[in-house]
C-alpha cells in the first residue's frame, strides 16, 4: 500500500510540474496563418490526462484569438498527442479531431475526437517532432 501511495505522490508531482509549464508554453505561441499556435513536446508524462490538462491550460491562457495547441509526450514508452482549439479557431476551420488524427498517422497510430479537444497516439515516440510539424503544416495551408 505504501508503494502505491508513493507512486500516486510521484505522479501528482509530475503533473504539477507539467502544469507549471503552461505560462511559458502560452508565451511561446507563434502565428501560423490565421492561428496562434503552440506545438511542442513535453518530454515524458505519466498520463495522457496530464498532457490534456496542460493543453487546456495553455488554451485558456491564449484568450479569444484563434488558437490551436498541439502537445506531445511519451507516456509509458508510447507517443501521445493532444490537440486543443478554442472557439475562434474552430470558427476559422481548425478541428482538433482532424489534426490529432493527422499527427497520429505520422506516429504510426490512430486518433481523433471532438472539434475542441482530441487525442492521438502511435508506436514510435521518436516521430513526435515530425507529428507536431505535420499539425503546423496543416494549419499553414488551411
Amino acid at each position: 500500500a505504501s508503494l502505491r501511495a508513493a507512486e500516486k505522490r510521484i505522479a501528482a508531482f509530475g503533473a504539477r510540474a507539467l502544469g507549471d509549464r503552461a505560462p511559458a508554453l502560452a508565451a511561446s505561441a507563434t502565428v501560423i496563418g490565421a492561428y496562434r499556435v503552440v506545438a511542442d513536446s513535453l518530454g515524458t508524462a505519466s498520463s495522457a490526462d496530464d498532457v490534456r490538462t496542460v493543453a487546456l491550460g495553455v488554451r485558456d491562457r491564449l484568450g479569444a484569438d484563434a488558437a490551436v495547441i498541439a502537445l506531445g509526450a511519451e507516456v509509458s514508452g508510447r507517443p501521445v498527442v493532444i490537440v486543443a482549439t478554442n472557439e475562434a479557431a474552430r470558427a476559422a476551420g481548425a478541428k482538433a479531431g482532424v489534426l490529432a488524427k493527422l499527427a497520429a498517422g505520422v506516429l504510426g497510430g490512430g486518433g481523433g475526437g471532438r472539434d475542441d479537444v482530441a487525442q492521438g497516439g502511435g508506436a514510435d515516440a521518436t516521430l513526435l517532432p515530425a507529428a507536431l510539424v505535420a499539425v503546423k503544416d496543416a494549419l499553414a495551408s488551411a
